[in-house]
C-alpha cells in the first residue's frame, strides 16, 4: 500500500500553504539549489527554482500553486539555461494537493489535460512532491516516484532576502 494520498483536498487549502513562502537554499558540494515562493494572494502562489552545478546554471523552473476548479494544483514549467522550455508550449507538469497540515503538504502528479496528443510527447512524471517544514529555518522537499520510492530530496535552509 502506498503511503501517499491521491484524493484532492479542498480549494481553500491554499491559505494553509503560507509556510512555504520565502527563499530556500540548499548548498551541497556538487550543487546549489534555490527555491523561492511568494505568499498566497488572490488564490495563488508563485515560485521559482534554480539549479547550479560547477558555477553554471543547469536549469530553471517556474511554478504556480493555484486553485483550479475543486482543487489546489501546483504547475511547473522547466527551462534550459538558455530559457528554452523543456515542455511543449501548452504543457506543464501538474500536481494536485492531496494532503495539507501544519508544515506538511503532499502533491500527487496528475496527467496533463492540455497536452497535445502527440506520440513523442514526454511521459508524465507520476509520483508525488512532498514539502515538509522541519523547523522555521529548514524545509525538506522530496520527489517520490510512482512506486513510492524516493527519487530526489532537497534539504533547504531559509535565507534572508533583504
Amino acid at each position: 500500500m502506498n503511503p501517499y494520498p491521491s484524493t484532492p483536498v479542498a480549494p481553500d487549502a491554499i491559505e494553509e500553504l503560507a509556510w512555504i513562502a520565502g527563499a530556500w537554499i540548499e548548498e551541497k558540494k556538487v550543487r546549489r539549489c534555490e527555491e523561492i515562493w511568494s505568499a498566497p494572494e488572490a488564490g495563488a502562489m508563485m515560485g521559482m527554482f534554480r539549479w547550479i552545478s560547477d558555477d553554471e546554471v543547469s536549469f530553471y523552473e517556474f511554478m504556480v500553486i493555484k486553485t483550479v476548479d475543486d482543487a489546489v494544483e501546483l504547475h511547473a514549467k522547466h527551462f534550459h539555461q538558455t530559457m528554452v522550455a523543456w515542455e511543449d508550449k501548452a504543457r506543464t507538469q501538474a500536481f494536485v494537493l492531496t494532503e495539507v497540515g501544519a508544515g506538511r503538504a503532499v502533491f500527487a502528479a496528475k496527467p496533463s489535460s492540455d497536452a497535445p496528443d502527440e506520440p513523442d510527447a514526454p511521459d508524465e512524471p507520476g509520483g508525488w512532491l512532498v514539502y515538509e517544514l522541519e523547523s522555521d529555518e529548514a524545509l525538506v522537499v522530496r520527489m517520490i516516484q510512482p512506486n513510492g520510492e524516493p527519487k530526489l530530496t532537497f534539504h533547504y535552509t531559509r535565507q534572508d532576502t533583504r
